[in-house]
């Protein structure tokens, strides 16, 4: 057994032994120690961990303020089964939650339980829109199938990204945060009551990093304004604002030669490196919820204005395309809840979007690619120029009601109905060359019956078993349905949905030292959207018929004393195609067959104030294609995977000023972050090396 795994496993039941020594002790203070007890991603509600029948994990103000990192992924690879893949040390990333790290849209990303982006234009980056960098009190992650709230996207996971509230009295912090690679952030915040009925808080951000690689800086600015009304009554609104400009170099991955040799380097052409590759995306969400508490029901209702552009140069094709596009989109969100009894809730709304998109691509300077498929491509060329407005209509329905004083079940079902309308520019349809089709203007529509069951039985006052059933789908993006290539047949397909079963079955307990979940899930999805290539090297997307997804998650947090704690998540899974066309029985490409973290905080008492932390990350070996090929040696294309640690540390002098600072990858570990095998050849995008952070926060 390899020696990370027995640690990980070892870490397990020694904090398991320890669970069931404090089985009669009482409950830890929420959030005390950074994973948070209380979550409202399931019902828009506060809910007690143990109440609910599903996998949903947090990441509380404690911990964050420790964590202070840079990017979200800081914080939530110490979920268990949950891995955010940073792309080149940018605001990027890709995400491999019960799923392969790849850039599907199998998460549905939120903020305040708003999406951050349409299904139907799904960006596997939706995070750096989020308000991380300048608002945020929690994090939570829902895995697997999202509750009857949520649909196309919520298969995977569901993560939510929460804004911190109003101050009761006022307030105002800055911090600033300095690193190696000229990096520089600095936050400010205020909070202040307009009136006995009002307030607000109003947050930013600034960013700079030159990137450790060459060609990878980034700029990014952020403001976020909350304005909360006390209708009285137990009615009141929450308005949010929230708007960012983000500016990143680009670069590629890097072949074996370069990887060996030159990591820092962009791996791009000179001639590319010329033209100055992008992505430049700007962010604006306006947003009002009105809630009201009516005896014992609950009503809510939040319409939302979203807009968003994201212009890049696609530098993992040869010929470096131009990409532009702008969406924006109208929504609601409505939803009631009725509570007939004390164990007997029931819970309807309905989702109601309207968005509209274009998008363009083209040659951006004369190109000739070389090798396998090498082509010619003239500037000025249009791959696609069109616009596509998109409708989708979902209620949904949930019932819970106690069967014994310990025994709940939960019913829901959601029904999603979407249509699309497709508008192309091009004046020109069939063959355009490149291996690319131009479709005619024309609309479609998709529905979706989604199901959802689950029982949870409490074996005392702090545990609980849950088994549960979670239906689920995954939209096809614009994108997909009419950006197409000539497949091997000739012929212009576009995808079909996706569907999936997940079946779990859970266990949680929180006692007076120990805190300890486990779930076991499998994840049946049919009609799978992946990636395929042509005789010509072109990439398309297929529907791989049927794909399996099944694992075990695990994480426990263990308080030694009062000054010293452990906590550990680890995830063991395996990810296969059942009745795929050319790859039926082999492995996921780019799926680790484990994901751990563990991290042991220090808090001495004869420096009051001070807490440290050392963090140990690592994943298991993966396949570099889906193929599961070997090399001319006969060996399998494996990549090993990696194990890096990081230090972290924050002294609290007063009540106003702290300091903080980071060092990650304190090894100096040399690794790659990810490393793929395509067109013959393997290609790396190398993890950072040591890197340190230091800063300071004030407040008063």
């Amino acid at each position: 057994m390899n020696k990370k795994l027995k640690i990980s496993l070892l870490s397990l039941l020694i904090s398991q032994y320890c669970g069931s020594v404090f089985a009669e002790a009482p409950l830890m203070d929420d959030g005390a120690h950074g994973f948070e007890r209380m979550t409202v991603t399931a019902s828009r509600q506060e809910s007690l961990d143990t109440d609910l029948a599903m996998s949903v994990k947090g990441v509380g103000k404690e911990e964050l303020a420790l964590d202070n990192g840079q990017h979200v992924a800081e914080s939530l690879n110490s979920i268990s089964g949950v891995l955010i893949d940073q792309l080149s040390g940018g605001q990027g990333h890709k995400a491999a939650i019960r799923m392969p790290m790849n850039t599907g849209g199998y998460y549905l990303y939120l903020q305040d339980n708003i999406p951050l982006q349409s299904a139907a234009f799904f960006n596997h980056n939706a995070l750096w829109w989020s308000s991380f960098n300048s608002n945020v009190a929690r994090m939570e992650v829902l895995k697997g199938a999202g509750t009857a709230l949520y649909g196309s996207g919520a298969v995977a996971a569901t993560v939510n990204i929460l804004s911190a509230d109003i101050a009761q009295s006022p307030q105002t912090s800055i911090d600033l945060m300095l690193g190696e690679d000229e990096y520089s952030k600095v936050q400010a915040s205020h909070s202040n009551q307009i009136s006995n009925t009002q307030s607000f808080r109003l947050s930013g951000s600034y960013l700079k990093n030159d990137g450790w690689r060459d060609h990878t800086g980034s700029e990014r600015a952020e403001v976020t304004l909350r304005h909360e009304l006390d209708l009285g009554d137990n009615e009141r609104l929450i308005t949010s604002f929230v708007a960012s400009d983000l500016e990143q170099e680009m670069a590629a991955s890097l072949s074996e030669d370069l990887y060996e040799n030159d990591k820092t380097n962009s791996g791009l052409s000179e001639s590319v490196l010329a033209s100055d590759p992008l992505r430049k995306t700007k962010y604006m969400r306006l947003s009002t919820q009105w809630d009201k508490v009516d005896g014992n029901n609950f009503y809510s209702l939040i319409p939302y204005y979203r807009y968003r552009t994201n212009d890049y140069t696609a530098t993992w094709n040869q010929n470096m395309p131009k990409v532009e596009s702008q969406v924006q989109t109208l929504g609601l969100l409505a939803l009631a809840s009725f509570e007939h009894s004390s164990d007997n809730t029931t819970t309807i709304g309905v989702d109601i979007e309207l968005t509209e998109g274009d998008q363009l691509s083209y040659q951006p300077l004369d190109f000739t690619t070389s090798g396998w498929g090498a082509d010619t491509f003239v500037q000025g060329e249009k791959f696609y120029d069109d616009t596509t407005q998109f409708i989708s209509i979902s209620p949904y329905i949930q019932h819970k009601r106690s069967l014994t004083d310990n025994l709940d079940l939960t019913l829901g079902a959601r029904y999603d109905y979407a249509q699309y309308d497709f508008d192309n520019h091009l004046g020109v349809y069939g063959d355009i060359g490149h291996g690319k089709i131009s479709v005619e203007n024309r609309s479609d529509d998709f529905n979706h019956f989604s199901p959802k069951a689950s029982l949870n039985y409490h074996l005392s006052e702090d545990s609980s078993v849950y088994v549960r059933y979670a239906n689920s789908f995954r939209l096809p993006t614009a994108g997909s349905l009419y950006h197409l290539t000539v497949k091997d047949d000739g012929d212009a397909k576009a995808v079909d949905p996706e569907t999936s079963d997940t079946y779990e079955l859970g266990y949680k307990a929180n006692w007076k030292t120990v805190t300890f979940d486990t779930a076991i899930y499998y994840m049946d999805v049919d009609d799978g959207i992946v990636h395929a290539y042509n005789d010509d090297g072109q990439r398309y997307l297929t529907n791989a018929t049927r794909v399996i997804h099944k694992g075990i998650e695990a994480s426990i947090l263990w308080q030694i004393n009062e000054q010293l704690n452990i906590s550990t998540a680890y995830s063991q899974s395996k990810h296969e195609f059942d009745e795929h066309d050319d790859f039926a029985g082999n492995e996921m490409s780019a799926a680790p067959d484990y994901i751990a973290n563990v991290r042991v905080r220090y808090m001495p008492s004869f420096l009051q104030g001070f807490s440290a932390m050392l963090e140990v990350q690592s994943i298991g070996e993966y396949w570099l294609d889906d193929a599961n090929s070997q090399d001319d040696e006969g060996n399998d294309r494996i990549e090993d995977g990696y194990t890096i640690g990081n230090l972290k540390a924050r002294y609290q002098v007063s009540e106003q000023l702290a300091f903080h600072a980071r060092v990650l990858n304190i090894t100096d570990e040399e690794y790659a972050q990810e490393a793929s095998y395509r067109y013959g050849k393997i290609t790396y995008s190398p993890g950072a090396p040591r890197t340190a952070y230091v800063g300071l926060s004030y407040q008063w």
